[in-house]
């Protein structure tokens, strides 16, 4: 199940209303464990089993540190299996493939990879460390409505144990502004996701043979994919928010208009934020500052923590796919953050003219690091590259609609990187506010709703023709 589904779509009012109809936090609190419980073991029963065993192995885990602490011994032996069960479900057919390590397998779950376990996991290594730190007690409650919290369950964002489990204290009241502010967020979510899918049925069949298309095909399929990628991941991420705020949580922003970055180190504070701090503080500081004990050299220093920015940001591409154009896409990257590093000395352009030539700059590496990302295998993403060359004809005018998309996501990108302006943040605010806001989102809504359902009727015409192209679903259920 997806937020965008008619059967979450139809669920969700109940969900509200059971949530706010309870009488106490603790009820509150079982209300939403409950759902959660149902969100994961709606698309298959495993998928609730695996997050349920690892919730248990952690908490028994806090348990045994809060009257015997195990000290560092016992951090390592945690985080190391909760990597491990990561590596077991998610990478397990990559390092038999590639490294000849065949882990035993189960024929049940031989093919199945849990929902959301690259977020949870990383979820839980990271309040593992925190909550040592801090010598906090943990309810089993509280921890399990921590790690299958169903609005950020699937695709983040990857909250801290901090950011979200003092919310679940209190007893949370119905206020017309959460509902307004949530389905602000929904619905914008819901517009990107609308438009996210269409882009994937045009473009995937490219993809799918980069090897018979032209060059100019596969640009418009490659910025396709560059709009499909932001809008299907960040509208998915709005969603969750809404709902969160709908029920009166509050989770962090994921995406602050990248496209308009003009440098490495601020694209990474703008897309797939959760993500990109959680890397930088849990993975990269810890590396680099052990590297900078050991090395006292300031030349090696810097060979050092060039190793460090490149192994790091093929962790980064391992994060999304068991493949090695994967991990081929997170070195891509690290590259051009060393090499924006030593061109520029991480100073930021000065003039108006520098910055628009550092954002096309930026985006242009981002674009090619994308084929890495989008292609099958390692040898598709070469035929990709090596078609760009070719002429030809356009194979589907359809993909001209990529150049729409492309535009239309700049704009929302513009109006974000300008919230701060007092005219933008003024109409933002109209929309959020109970009354006539409420009405003009809500009107929205059921508007983009129904072009959905003329969209679906329209696809299952076609299915019964057998002229229909196939389904998109959500990109980051493959990562």
């Amino acid at each position: 199940m997806i937020y965008s589904s008619y059967d979450f779509l139809l669920l969700l009012p109940a969900i509200l209303v059971w949530f706010y109809c309870a009488r106490s936090a603790t009820t509150q609190r079982v209300v939403v464990l409950f759902v959660s419980m149902g969100f994961l073991a709606w698309a298959g029963l495993w998928n609730l089993l695996v997050v349920a065993a690892l919730i248990a192995v952690v908490f028994v885990y806090f348990k045994l540190e809060q009257y015997i602490q195990l000290g560092k011994a016992g951090l390592g032996v945690v985080i190391a299996l909760l990597v491990a069960n990561l590596a077991y479900f998610k990478y397990r057919h990559f390092l038999s493939s590639s490294f000849g390590l065949d882990l035993p397998t189960v024929t049940m779950i031989a093919w199945v990879v849990p929902l959301g376990i690259s977020f949870y996991t990383f979820e839980a290594i990271s309040a593992v460390i925190d909550l040592r730190r801090r010598r906090q007690i943990v309810g089993p409650l509280d921890w399990s409505l921590f790690m299958m919290f169903f609005p950020h369950l699937i695709a983040g964002p990857i909250v801290r144990f901090r950011q979200l489990a003092p919310q679940f204290s209190g007893l949370k009241l119905f206020k017309l502004r959460n509902l307004t502010v949530g389905m602000h967020l929904f619905t914008l979510g819901f517009l990107k996701k609308l438009a996210a899918d269409p882009i994937g049925q045009i473009i995937d069949p490219v993809w799918g043979e980069p090897s018979d298309a032209s060059g100019i095909t596969l640009l418009l399929a490659l910025l396709g994919f560059y709009v499909q990628l932001y809008a299907d991941f960040s509208g998915y991420t709005d969603m969750g928010r809404g709902i969160a705020r709908m029920l009166g949580f509050r989770l962090p922003l994921n995406f602050r208009a990248p496209f308009l970055a003009a440098s490495p180190a601020e694209f990474y504070q703008r897309w797939h934020v959760s993500l990109s701090s959680w890397i930088r503080t849990f993975v990269y500081d810890t590396l680099s500052i052990s590297v900078l004990r050991r090395v006292r050299s300031r030349k090696l220093q810097n060979y050092a923590l060039f190793a460090v920015i490149l192994s790091v940001m093929a962790v980064f591409g391992l994060w999304h796919g068991a493949a090695w154009h994967f991990i081929l896409f997170g070195v891509a990257q690290g590259l051009v953050i060393a090499g924006w590093q030593i061109v520029t000395s991480g100073k930021p352009p000065r003039t108006n003219l520098g910055w628009i030539f550092s954002v096309l700059v930026l985006q242009v590496t981002w674009l090619a690091s994308l084929v890495l990302f989008r292609a099958d295998s390692v040898t598709a993403a070469g035929a990709f590259f090596a078609g760009l060359l070719q002429g030809g004809p356009l194979a589907d005018p359809r993909l001209l609609w990529c150049l729409v998309a492309l535009a239309v996501a700049l704009l929302v990108q513009v109006v974000d990187y300008c919230v701060r302006q007092r005219f933008i943040a003024r109409a933002l605010i109209a929309l959020r506010r109970p009354g006539l806001g409420a009405v003009a989102v809500a009107l929205l809504f059921v508007t983009a709703l129904t072009v959905r359902m003329a969209v679906d009727n329209n696809r299952l015409a076609a299915q019964a023709a057998g002229t229909a192209l196939p389904t998109a679903g959500f990109i980051y259920f493959r990562f």
